[in-house]
């Protein structure tokens, strides 16, 4: 069986969508979105943005010394 691999993107976002999803949890607890839990998601959205402009290369997906694509 061939092994599934999660590509840097997604490992990117999912550790961005942690924070953000108990931001969420917390807020709907208490019924106010505060400045903090804004900053929170705001981070977040902006580690996924950063984490989706930036060229995703494995070492599969890298160039091989001396050879030329």
């Amino acid at each position: 069986m061939k092994k599934l691999r999660i590509s840097a993107y997604w490992k990117g976002v999912i550790a961005a969508a942690a924070p953000v999803l108990a931001t969420v949890q917390a807020a709907v607890d208490d019924r106010t979105l505060d400045t903090s839990e804004l900053v929170t998601i705001g981070a977040a959205a902006l580690v996924a943005l950063g984490v989706w402009k930036v060229p995703n290369k494995t070492p599969d997906d890298a160039p091989v010394r001396g050879h030329r694509m």
